[in-house]
């Protein structure tokens, strides 16, 4: 059994994380002790979190990796941001580092607008290579049907099927039957290939929350607040924003090594 009383000490550390992943404890209360202490609190939020999907094909693409594409970020259809990187289907929407690090403007933008993320599923020819690319293709392999022939672009098979189910285009179809209209309309679809985001994962799926106490009032040769001498604030309970990649853990580490230096 604890003890519960008062408890004197030289320095006291809080280490009490944000609000992800709330299995471990972390509830977000010591942002409510922090506040009581007069710290200021940039509210939290989720940070790095998959984005949820919703399209009647999702869950054909589960487990599906798209990497080397490039995704566009658009609220009510106004361009936003470009990234590049990779991306892994879920049953219930998208995730990956690349995805990770933009969800927290996406949050941002579904709090007053419509979101979608539109995926260049091969980048690297442009508009005008890959038309020249189709048609190279479908000419060396007229007999084949298009399902097969979008697997030599190197679009993995669930994909191509849900991309051709989209544009109405019958798989079984051998290329010499595939009309231009239809190419044109395919050629499309690879250059941008929408994700109508509909939110963000729960808490239990993010891998770290945003905000935290303003860093004006850290002292960060010491992670002592200028505020009370004493009290030492470290990892998550600072708004400091990171990218993934192991920077969540190396702000805890080097933070807490800082902090327990003095």
């Amino acid at each position: 059994m604890a003890s519960v009383g008062i408890f004197s000490s030289e320095g006291c550390v809080v280490a009490t994380g944000g609000t992800s992943h709330p299995d471990t404890g972390s509830y977000g209360e010591g942002f409510d002790w922090l506040r009581s202490l007069g710290q200021t609190v940039v509210p939290n939020n989720m940070a790095l979190v998959p984005l949820r999907i919703q399209a009647p094909w999702l869950v054909q693409l589960a487990g599906v990796t798209l990497a080397d594409i490039k995704l566009t970020l658009y609220a009510d259809e106004v361009k936003q941001s470009i990234h590049k990187g990779k991306l892994l289907f879920t049953h219930v929407g998208v995730t990956g580092p690349t995805v990770l690090n933009l969800s927290k403007k996406v949050g941002e933008l579904l709090e007053n607008n419509s979101v979608t993320i539109k995926v260049d599923l091969l980048p690297k020819f442009d508009a005008g290579e890959l038309k020249q690319k189709l048609q190279q293709v479908f000419t060396e392999s007229s007999n084949k049907k298009v399902k097969n022939v979008l697997t030599e672009l190197m679009i993995p098979t669930a994909l191509g099927k849900v991309i051709l189910d989209i544009l109405s285009i019958d798989g079984e179809t051998p290329c010499h039957s595939v009309t231009r209209i239809e190419r044109t309309r395919l050629l499309s679809e690879l250059k941008a290939f929408s994700l109508p985001v509909m939110g963000l994962l729960g808490s239990d799926k993010a891998v770290v929350s945003s905000g935290g106490v303003t860093l004006e009032e850290i002292d960060f040769k010491t992670m002592e607040s200028k505020l009370l001498p004493g009290l030492f604030l470290i990892g998550d309970v600072l708004n400091i924003n990171r990218p993934s990649g192991g920077y969540s853990l190396q702000l805890c580490w080097s933070t807490g090594f800082v902090a327990g230096d003095h």
